[in-house]
């Protein structure tokens, strides 16, 4: 099952847990199933369009993803890190 990591401002939804073991067929599948199971969670990384937020990036398997790559597909084995960028001047 694929793994989604999750940064520690984005776990209130997930009452702390950092590494969801999810079932999804692409990273977007991923963030569905994690709504699911952690009301709330999704919309801290996409917006209403269901695009990833501006400050948002995904990481399969320590390589950086296109921004709205979301339909990229997982396998088993694979490892989806979620990065959130600092902003501020």
């Amino acid at each position: 099952m694929p793994i989604l990591e999750v940064p520690s401002r984005y776990r209130v939804p997930t009452r702390g847990e950092a590494k969801l073991d999810l079932s999804g067929a692409t990273v977007r599948e991923c963030i569905v199933e994690a709504e699911i199971r952690f009301p709330g969670f999704q919309e801290l990384i996409l917006d209403k369009q269901g695009r990833q937020k501006r400050f948002v990036r995904f990481f399969l398997n320590g390589e950086a993803l296109d921004r709205d790559t979301l339909d990229t597909a997982l396998e088993a084995d694979d490892r989806v890190t979620i990065m959130a960028s600092a902003a501020g001047g």
